[in-house]
């Protein structure tokens, strides 16, 4: 109790926005990664698996502008986080009861536009508790939180419906509940933060063409996420139709590759958070996004999940270099007072391109499905199209300038980090080498006592 009397209230308020991190990874992990499978197993055309991921991130993303000016507006934050959680829980439960992928995406676009809420209010809030020189390391931490959440939740959640017999309601049943019971503890654990008022200009509607006018920063950022936004998610709806009807693979093998990539994730990030403070944003987003083009590509060719499996250790490091910089250089170009709405508009921006690409590649492999082509054919053709301008869209954020000046050189902090790495290890395998001389020495002298009794030397 006196240690924690002596914390300051902002790091008191990021161990509470730390727990309900994990809380709320632990319950999402047990359906979110199959919802689009869901949504296949229902029997959805690649046209209807474009509209599922082109409503679901239009939705998320496009609310986050109201929600946003809302927030900033009253500024409140904590409350709009609770809110979040807590209708996006409920949420869950209708999946019970769809019986076909319209009703199914009525539900998850209303559950989006709810959970749209949570990333404006959160990231604002985590603006104020923390300043430039560790944001990347606090945004590290909370992906880490997410992903210890996550992890085994998603292990549990895909064994469950691996064992589970029925329809396809009944198969989802324990995790539909189990994931709303727990998402909706989270979002009470928020309530126990005492957030400080907001300070600075209140963003108003006109605001949108100043920040993307004087801002030169943002302008450029919205451009290039948007660009690449669109060819990434075009290999959206893809990914789940091969996992699904390419590669066949049981629910229990879907559930491993979110587990890898998050595994992977917390390794890569222990470095990627002190280089994003310490060197800056821009290489990282550079490395992270350019890096995407290889997920397309491996699909494209994928005839087993094991493939898929030894994807996830690439997608866990580019996601590990670019998450956590892209949310830490977001907080460093928007104003104080206005970072809700200037993430609203961003996340706006970027899921209108998203919301076209996901469309854009179900009715670009119906077209070539039509012209002709065989299923795998058409979806290659797709894959190879948001390969390269994701690998295109990646390179531009080269283009990106940062805001600050940073105390050190990409290449030299990160030979500092990995030195630093090694030496731990050697230092490791040092105790170890000790302890095992320490044991054998101890054994040479049981020998020896040993000898002497048996000789009767004395």
């Amino acid at each position: 109790m006196k240690e924690q009397s002596q914390e300051k209230p902002e790091e008191q308020s990021l161990k509470i926005i730390y727990r309900r991190t994990i809380l709320s990874s632990f319950g999402g992990g047990l359906i979110n990664p199959f919802v689009h499978i869901y949504a296949a197993q229902m029997g959805a055309s690649p046209v209807e698996m474009g509209w599922v991921r082109a409503m679901n991130t239009i939705s998320a993303n496009i609310a986050q502008i109201p929600w946003g000016l809302t927030i900033d507006w009253l500024k409140k934050r904590a409350i709009f986080v609770f809110l979040g959680g807590l209708l996006y829980a409920l949420l869950f439960l209708p999946l019970l009861f769809v019986d076909n992928v319209l009703e199914f995406l009525v539900v998850i676009s209303l559950s989006s536009i709810f959970a749209a809420m949570i990333g404006p209010a959160l990231n604002s809030l985590i603006g104020d508790l923390c300043e430039e020189g560790n944001r990347g390391k606090v945004y590290a931490q909370l992906n880490a939180m997410a992903s210890i959440g996550s992890i085994p939740a998603t292990v549990i959640g895909g064994y469950i419906l691996y064992k589970a017999s029925g329809s396809l309601k009944e198969i989802y049943r324990i995790p539909v509940i189990s994931g709303f019971l727990l998402t909706s503890a989270a979002a009470f654990l928020i309530l126990k933060i005492k957030e400080r008022g907001l300070v600075g200009e209140t963003f108003r509607l006109k605001g949108w063409t100043e920040a993307l006018k004087a801002n030169r920063y943002f302008r450029r950022l919205c451009i290039v996420s948007s660009a690449q936004g669109f060819f990434m998610a075009m290999a959206w709806p893809m990914f789940t139709l091969t996992i699904v009807r390419v590669i066949e693979a049981d629910m229990f093998q879907i559930s491993l590759l979110s587990v890898v990539s998050g595994f992977t994730a917390i390794i890569v990030r222990r470095l990627t958070g002190r280089l994003a403070d310490r060197a800056g944003r821009k290489p990282l987003l550079v490395i992270g996004r350019a890096g995407l083009f290889l997920i397309p590509l491996i699909y494209a060719f994928a005839t087993s999940i094991d493939e898929l499996i030894l994807l996830e250790l690439v997608i866990g490091i580019v996601s590990a270099s670019s998450d956590v910089a892209l949310s830490a250089y977001l907080l460093d170009i928007s104003p104080k007072g206005s970072r809700g709405s200037y993430m609203g508009l961003y996340n706006a921006l970027t899921g209108l391109l998203s919301f076209l690409g996901s469309l854009s590649a179900g009715y670009l492999m119906n077209h070539f499905i039509g012209l002709g082509y065989g299923f795998q054919d058409a979806m290659f053709i797709v894959y190879m199209v948001s390969m390269t301008g994701r690998l295109v869209g990646g390179m531009l954020f080269a283009t990106l300038e940062e805001p600050y000046r940073y105390p050190a050189k990409f290449r030299e902090e990160l030979e500092s980090i990995l030195k630093e790495q090694v030496e731990k290890i050697e230092e490791e395998l040092e105790s170890v080498e000790q302890i095992a001389e320490k044991f054998k020495k101890l054994e040479d002298e049981d020998i020896e006592w040993f000898e002497k009794i048996s000789t009767g030397r004395p």
